[in-house]
């Protein structure tokens, strides 16, 4: 599904109203249809307030007013400007609405306002249709305090297309605005529906289908999804009667050294959760008795290390020389790996020198911040997972630029080092050489906790070990380990989870996934769908 800015929407909204021939007043209706559905399904109470601005948002409010008087609501409009001032389809609809005894109350003052606050305070619901997603300033004076009495009124709030005051094209804040429990939006969501800090501000998200048809964004760019179940569906390959062991791949772990001895540990327990043949972590070799005692499926490979307890440069060859004799499939570099600088000059030059399709996580990345160009130069597969603060190091770009738009920085580093990117946050952004961005909606807060990267690191590797291309690898990586953090968070709740009740609930998230599998998903949404029933989960 695609995941759109206010210009694509608009282009989209043009293109099925001249090219096709769907009047906008049918466009219009389809959407106050779909809101008052929701409404009628989500909300309680049977007394409304619609609060209408003099645009298209604003007319679509009037239709959802009309639609819930016809459901036997009491309803009451504030609008902004007079009936008479309104344009185009809006116009339309605000004559509609002026025939039937639905009350209107023209607000255009700020003395105005208490008379507002009152109306709102007497209702049991508001509906928020002042802005939609064409706003791209921020409110001041009138409006401003418009929305500053919506949200004193303390009222469920359902926010028509997008709550008043917050730009779709970003998940900043842009100034005042309404605070949503319920927010309808029509054929896509919007970037500042689903990135944060706005996406707090949007309640409950729906998306209605206004009869658009779907083939018409994929003549518009730029590539940009929400990373759906349609979207990874089918990725494992099949299993049969004569498969062993080696038909599944083995993945290499490079990481560990003194406090670290978890991290690779855990990468490498969670790839054979996620379904890898074989897995092994090459480690220092005086930290070697400590992963024989903590790891029991996952074999371990010790490389000399001199007694430091981490790699070294000196332990160069002979790692390379046991991954080129050694029968692996994959390799993950870094996780525990450790800041020494012989240490990040062993990770530069281990990833310039090997060969195999390549996860590079935590420190193997942090190793890289002075000089990117061994990325470049692979010719096999790479998989890059930074959080936030790794990708600053690595990117150059400063942290409120990267947050402000990260699937944008993600999506040029992808192309210009030609490797998948799965950038860690609470929106997770994976983005490939290709130009295609896939935004992760799932997951909880709860996964931000220490080691849950090793055990992404380790779904992607064995997935890679499977001879799994690198961006399918990424999106379905990404998307299982979000499940399964959020199957954690309904048995142990958020604040009880720790990263290794991943690796543990990855058999059941696999499970659902295959039991949820249908092809194509976007062909079968209902007319009005949750941002979870969209997602496939």
């Amino acid at each position: 599904m695609r995941l759109l800015t206010a210009k694509e929407m608009a282009q989209i909204d043009a293109e099925t109203i001249n090219t096709l021939g769907v009047p906008g007043v049918v466009l219009m209706e389809n959407a106050a249809r779909g809101v008052t559905e929701v409404i009628y399904r989500e909300v309680k109470g049977t007394s409304a307030v619609v609060v209408c601005g003099k645009g298209n948002n604003g007319g679509d409010g009037l239709a959802v007013a009309r639609n819930l008087y016809n459901l036997g609501y009491d309803v009451e409009v504030i609008l902004t400007a007079p009936v008479e001032e309104l344009k185009g389809d809006a116009r339309v609809n605000g004559e509609i609405l002026s025939r039937l005894p639905v009350p209107i109350h023209v607000v255009r003052e700020e003395s105005q306002l208490l008379e507002v606050y009152s109306l709102l305070k007497e209702a049991d619901f508001v509906v928020d249709a002042l802005f939609g997603t064409g706003l791209s300033k921020p409110l001041s004076g009138f409006y401003a305090e418009l929305v500053d009495v919506v949200n004193r009124a303390a009222k469920e709030v359902v926010s028509v297309d997008i709550p008043s005051g917050i730009s779709a094209d970003t998940g900043q804040i842009i100034g005042p605005h309404v605070k949503a429990d319920y927010t309808v939006t029509f054929a896509f969501p919007k970037i500042a529906h689903v990135m944060p800090p706005a996406c707090d501000y949007v309640g409950k998200l729906f998306i209605v289908d206004i009869s658009i048809p779907e083939d018409i964004p994929f003549f518009l760019g730029p590539e940009r999804y929400l990373l759906t179940l349609d979207e990874v569906a089918f990725t494992y390959p099949l299993r049969e009667v004569m498969d062993h062991k080696y038909t599944f791949g083995h993945l290499l772990v490079v990481g560990g050294s003194k406090g670290k001895t978890g991290a690779p540990s855990m990468a490498a327990d969670a790839a054979l959760r996620a379904g890898v043949g074989l897995s092994t972590v090459m480690v220092p070799e005086s930290l070697n008795g400590v992963f024989e005692v903590k790891l029991t499926e996952v074999m371990s490979l010790p490389v000399d290390d001199g007694g430091r307890g981490i790699f070294a440069v000196e332990s160069l060859d002979e790692a390379l020389k046991l991954v080129r004799n050694g029968k692996f499939s994959a390799v993950v570099v870094g996780p525990g790996l450790g800041s020494d600088p012989s240490t990040f000059e062993f990770a530069r030059e281990f990833i310039k020198e090997c060969n195999l399709p390549m996860v590079i996580d935590a420190d193997g990345l942090n190793a890289l911040a002075e000089d990117t160009s061994p990325l470049k130069l692979k010719e096999t597969p790479v998989v890059i997972t930074p959080h936030v603060g790794e990708f600053v190091r690595l990117s150059g770009v400063p942290k409120e630029e990267v947050l402000k738009e990260p699937w944008r920085h993600a999506l040029e580093f992808a192309r210009s080092h030609r490797v998948v990117v799965v950038l860690k946050s609470g929106r997770t952004v994976v983005a490939t050489p290709e130009g295609q961005v896939f935004v992760n909606v799932i997951g909880n807060p709860g996964m931000a906790t220490a080691g849950t990267g090793d055990v992404l690191a380790g779904v992607i590797g064995a997935l890679l070990a499977m001879g799994i291309d690198a961006e399918d690898a990424a999106k379905f990586g990404v998307f299982l380990h979000s499940l399964a953090g959020d199957i954690a968070a309904e048995r142990l709740t958020q604040e009880g989870m720790k990263a290794t009740d991943l690796i543990t609930f990855l058999p059941e998230a696999i499970k659902r996934i295959k039991e949820l599998e249908v092809e194509p998903l976007r062909g079968e949404l209902p007319f009005v769908t949750s941002l979870r029933e969209a997602v496939g989960v």
